[in-house]
């Protein structure tokens, strides 16, 4: 890289340098020197709604870095990130008010980023500062009409993961967070049917009694249902959210394309599953 093209220059970059950098880490070194923050986006998924966030903003000019989630078109989230990072190295404080043309007609607020979150989300940043010990806004973006999150009328379309310290953990945020977590079935989601679809338990399986033996993909209307050796039994069945079951037995994904009308069972957790076809029922009646 020519001269010139090294805008910007810390103690830091100079040590990453001096070692050996991956494809990755090269890349990101590089552009926080040319534009004074590297850009990294996590691709959305059926069950999280991605993240892009700036690396290096900390370390250039003592700035917290900038995380924002759920901006699907990675030009948008550059520009955003981009501009953000440009105004607070002119020592603009995005954290007080809102904030202009960075994102459409609309305004931005930039809140502070509970250092749990940085944790879970800013992996390349905190390979290159070593630790997660570094600030963190989360850029809020509102709805066409201007409205925030909190605010009467805000369209439910536009919600967003709220990454502070005293934001309750709605569904919304528990999902992202599992969706980032990759010992919960929402981080590799397998299934067609969406993760919060409603299911059919036992109540020996549902109280840890007894292992899933048997599934049921039902034809007439999709229905799941997860049962063990003694099947329902007397029990009413429970109802449960479908990713509690996968997150409660991982071996279910091997299911995860049984067609409708079909139904699997196994001796115990472990054993392959043999899969079968339910019988067609005879709805004519006997004369």
């Amino acid at each position: 890289m020519n001269e010139p093209d090294r805008k910007f220059d810390t103690e830091r970059i100079r040590c990453h340098r001096a070692g050996q950098l991956s494809e990755s880490g090269e890349r990101t070194v590089t552009n926080i020197e040319r534009f004074g923050c590297g850009v990294i986006h996590v691709k959305s998924s059926h069950t999280n709604p991605g993240w892009s966030y700036t690396v290096g903003v900390y370390d250039i000019c003592g700035k917290p870095e900038v995380i924002t989630i759920g901006l699907h078109n990675d030009k948008t989230a550059l520009f955003l990130l981009n501009e953000a990072a440009r105004r607070l190295r002119q020592g603009i404080n995005l954290g007080e008010g809102r904030h202009r043309d960075l994102l459409d007609s609309v305004e931005c607020e930039f809140r502070p980023v509970d250092p749990k979150w940085v944790k879970h989300l800013m992996g390349r940043a905190i390979w290159y500062y070593g630790d997660a010990d570094f600030p963190v806004l989360q850029a809020i973006y509102p709805d066409l009409e201007n409205r925030f999150p909190e605010e009467t009328g805000f369209e439910k379309r536009f919600q967003q993961p709220l990454l502070q310290m005293n934001a309750p953990m709605t569904v919304v945020e528990s999902d992202f967070w599992a969706s980032a977590d990759p010992d919960s079935s929402l981080f590799n989601w397998n299934f067609p049917d969406p993760p919060h679809t409603m299911v059919f338990l036992s109540k020996a399986v549902n109280t840890g009694v007894e292992p899933i033996t048997y599934a049921s993909h039902d034809l007439e209307d999709g229905t799941w249902q997860f049962l063990g050796d003694s099947m329902a039994g007397e029990a009413e069945p429970v109802i449960s959210c479908f990713h509690h079951a996968i997150d409660n037995d991982s071996s279910l994904n091997e299911l995860a394309d049984l067609p409708l009308g079909w139904w699997a069972e196994r001796t115990k957790p472990g054993d392959p599953w043999t899969r079968h076809q339910h019988e067609p029922e005879d709805d004519q009646e006997e004369e």
